[in-house]
């Protein structure tokens, strides 16, 4: 009965075995390029790999080893970002030349690797020797420039020699002395090493996005300054401050998208050479500089620059935000403020018109009462002939003050003040 393994097993497995370097018996020769690719230039890779393995390769490998002839072996790895490959040539030579290879299998496996698609990001060619006197004449051979030379033991025995420049072909030089290592030893040596510097220049690739974007954070910054003192006076509106803020932050926030997958991936590449040199053991030697000291030296300051920059840029964005919500609460003050006093003067009218209505109501009460008094004395005049003439006023009189009574208390009834105390009144 078969297991019944998970989709992923021999994926996770197989990762735990990639990035091996091939064994390198010295003397040797070995030249390690890292590329980087875009999208169209993935197509034409998956081709060319294809082609090398006389059979389609997975999309989804990884790692690929293949012979190219007479001891020629071909290396290729697909990392996150970038693609190294790695020939390595066995040599019967005991004092090997820098010249890159010119004619013979050698030379087309180097043809074939630098005509691969992207853009080459390190390239290095290496070689091992048994000790550290035959490297000697090698090394005075390599051109190393004096004031850059890195030398120092690394696992305890191991030596190595590069000053971790281009030379004239286009290559760094890197020579290793194995001093009786193991060669599975000399092989991971070498691996951390090249990692190392592979990481250390992917790494780098953030500082020219650092640099440009702390310039243009420079000028972000003085405009928020400027429209923060704006904001702390009254020379200018709150709708064009509002307008300021608004693109200075979509400035911010494009910046933001244009840095953050470079400078994190800085960040991650960082933490990884920091691991590998952990991993070489590094012993200093009188009169060189060390691996450790080199890497001190200007890698460390970039990547700290580069870590400044974000900071930076997550402050400035913070109290370019600040700036927004204060503005924000001023003109929500602003219209609460315009809304009590809309509101006070809708009350103010009310009371008014409360007021001409009470008025009206009075003046036509009056004018009802005089009308009444008119209609009276038609019939009066009419009962002149039957009556003394005191009689005639007497009543009218009687009428003017019941009159003048009913209009009173009509009055009083209707005023706000009673109708106040009645519980009838809205305030």
């Amino acid at each position: 009965m078969g297991l019944h393994e998970h989709a992923l097993r021999r994926q996770v497995v197989n990762e735990m075995h990639l990035r091996r370097f091939a064994r390198l018996d010295p003397p040797a020769l070995a030249i390690q390029t890292v590329r980087l690719l875009d999208d169209e230039q993935w197509e034409k890779e998956w081709s060319v790999i294809s082609d090398l393995r006389g059979a389609e390769l997975d999309r989804t490998a990884r790692h690929m080893e293949t012979g190219w002839k007479d001891a020629v072996r071909i290396a290729w790895e697909r990392h996150s970002e970038a693609i190294t490959t790695t020939l390595t040539f066995a040599t019967e030579n005991k004092n090997p030349e820098w010249n890159l290879p010119l004619t013979g299998p050698s030379a087309e496996a180097l043809t074939w690797m630098e005509e691969l698609p992207g853009s080459v990001i390190r390239a290095t060619q290496i070689v091992v020797v048994t000790s550290d006197s035959a490297a000697a004449e090698l090394i005075e051979r390599a051109a190393f420039h004096p004031a850059h030379l890195v030398s120092c033991v690394v696992d305890d025995a191991i030596r190595i020699w590069s000053d971790f420049r281009i030379h004239a072909e286009g290559y760094g030089r890197l020579v290793v002395a194995t001093n009786g290592a193991s060669v599975d030893e000399v092989s991971r040596c070498i691996q951390r090493v090249q990692e190392l510097g592979n990481y250390r220049n992917l790494a780098l690739l953030g500082l020219p996005t650092a640099r440009h974007g702390w310039s243009v954070l420079d000028e972000i910054e003085r405009s928020l300054d400027e429209t923060g003192r704006a904001l702390r006076g009254s020379s200018r509106t709150d709708d064009s401050l509002l307008a300021s803020l608004s693109s200075l932050t979509a400035r911010l926030l494009t910046l933001a998208s244009e840095t953050d997958s470079r400078l994190s991936a800085t960040a991650a590449y960082a933490e990884i050479v920091a691991e590998r040199l952990t991993d070489l053991v590094v012993s200093r030697l009188p009169g060189f500089q060390s691996l450790s000291d080199f890497t001190g030296r200007r890698f460390n300051p970039a990547v700290r620059t580069c870590r400044d920059f974000q900071t930076r840029l997550a402050q400035v964005s913070l109290r370019a935000a600040q700036f927004t919500a204060l503005l924000r609460a001023r003109v929500e003050t602003h219209i609460e403020n315009q809304n009590a006093s809309l509101l006070a003067s809708m009350d103010r009218s009310v009371r008014m018109q409360l007021r001409l209505q009470h008025l009206v109501e009075g003046l036509s009460a009056v004018a009802v009462g005089y009308y009444a008094l008119g209609l009276i004395g038609y019939p009066l005049k009419a009962a002149e002939k039957a009556f003394p003439p005191f009689l005639r006023y007497c009543p009218g009189g009687l009428g003017s003050a019941g009159c003048g009574d009913r209009i009173f208390l009509n009055r009083l009834r209707t005023s706000p003040s009673r109708r106040r105390r009645l519980g009838q009144v809205d305030t």
